[in-house]
């Protein structure tokens, strides 16, 4: 991996690489402290966002928007 791209980020956070995209990903960013900071502060940012929209998926969905998803044809 020559340069560490948000989409690489973005997949590493997701889980959405292989083992040896993982290796060269982790070891591209140990190398470069700019990679370092940026991965580090979009880890921030997603756990915020788990933190604050996590418990939403718990809740239960409200009546009147069932029965207007049961009305609409798709």
């Amino acid at each position: 991996m020559k340069r560490v791209t948000m989409t690489h980020i973005n997949a590493y956070l997701d889980g959405a690489l292989d083992d040896q995209e993982r290796r060269e990903f982790e070891d591209a960013v140990e190398s470069d402290a700019d990679a370092k900071a940026l991965l580090s502060l979009h880890r921030q940012h997603v756990d915020e966002l788990h933190r604050l929209y996590d418990p939403v998926l718990e809740e239960e969905v409200p009546s009147r928007m069932l029965d207007l998803l049961r009305k609409r044809s798709f």
